[in-house]
């Protein structure tokens, strides 16, 4: 874990912008008494918790306000919290069963389970871990350091190059999708449904999801009709699908987990599909508005809902349009593309 205390020097800093040579000097020597303050601070004893200012799951970092004692004298502080990343040692060596000998299975669905994993020490805050087994190929490069490019996808290499692609992929690839709309699995996790097969999905939280800080709220909603694949796939009679999703996702944040609720205008959520998807069968992501840092939310892959919504009311066919979008490097459909002479 590593911290960063920062205390006396908030109304410092204001005052350093003054022009007077003599005030920067003195400023000067205030703030560098301030930090001198700080070394004699011990932080886990001393500092007292006010508020949490920030905290991001995906960076595992936390802002905190608080106070700290120095002198007898409280002051106001900071406190900024990121943990580290795991060692080159501690990755070598690791074993399921005796790294984290206390382990809890939060999820089960095809080829993937989900689990927190506490170390020997039994800390708070768990290892979240996800197993797939059997990994295939394209799941590996998935999951490595990729080297990315923008791919320019034209209509006419949909047709030809990305769509037949997509025809040819296994069923398999989507069973674990099949087995959430069927309630085979995860019947426990589904927080709304809407049975219709046409227009109905359902909802529940993304396994990527702690299911603890509300900060990265994180739901998945998954449509029921299977002739809907990709972005590529919506037209303007789908838009009542859409809306009904968005509708549905604000209710359960609100009812569920407490967000903010919805108006004309405003949402505690932030919901966009992706083009290029990982998985091909129709899914709207749903996140808290506070959650920037989630990769899934950048440009190149992510459109809002509102903004789909918006385009297929005004009659584009998104069929007709060129898209945009990030792929690895060894990815099967850039592998197709290459074979086809447009990469």
């Amino acid at each position: 874990m590593i911290m960063t205390l920062v205390t006396g020097g908030i109304d410092c800093t204001r005052s350093m912008w003054d022009s007077d040579t003599s005030k920067w000097r003195r400023v000067w020597r205030t703030t560098w008494v301030a930090r001198a303050a700080l070394l004699s601070c011990t932080p886990m004893s001393d500092f007292v918790l006010d508020r949490v200012l920030y905290e991001d799951p995906r960076a595992k970092t936390a802002n905190l306000l608080g106070t700290c004692t120095t002198n007898d004298v409280p002051e106001r502080a900071l406190l900024l919290l990121e943990k580290t990343h795991y060692t080159s040692t501690f990755l070598s060596s690791l074993q399921l069963s005796t790294t984290f000998p206390r382990r809890e299975t939060i999820g089960r669905n095809d080829i993937y389970t989900w689990m927190f994993g506490w170390d020997r020490d039994g800390h708070d805050a768990p290892t979240k871990m996800t197993l797939i087994c059997p990994a295939t190929d394209d799941l590996i490069a998935k999951y490595s350091a990729p080297h990315r490019r923008m791919m320019i996808e034209t209509p006419h290499m949909y047709q030809t190059v990305t769509r037949p692609w997509i025809e040819s992929l296994p069923a398999s690839k989507t069973t674990w999708v099949q087995n959430i709309l069927q309630g085979i699995s995860e019947t426990e996790s589904v927080l709304y449904s809407d049975p219709d097969p046409k227009t109905g999905f359902v909802i529940l939280p993304d396994m990527k999801w702690d299911r603890r800080t509300l900060s990265s709220l994180y739901l998945m909603a998954i449509v029921r009709d299977n002739s809907l694949v990709t972005l590529r796939d919506l037209t303007k009679q789908h838009v009542p699908l859409l809306r009904k999703i968005q509708q549905a996702g604000q209710k359960v944040a609100h009812e569920v987990y407490g967000l903010s609720e919805s108006t004309d205008s405003t949402s505690p959520l932030r919901c966009f599909v992706h083009y290029m998807p990982t998985y091909f069968h129709l899914h709207v992501h749903m996140l808290s508005a506070n959650f920037v840092s989630h990769p899934g939310s950048l440009v190149g892959q992510a459109h809002l809902l509102d903004d789909v919504i918006d385009v297929l009311e005004l009659g584009v066919d998104f069929r007709q349009r060129t898209l945009s979008y990030a792929l690895a490097e060894g990815h099967a459909l850039l592998r197709r593309w290459q074979e086809e002479g447009y990469a």
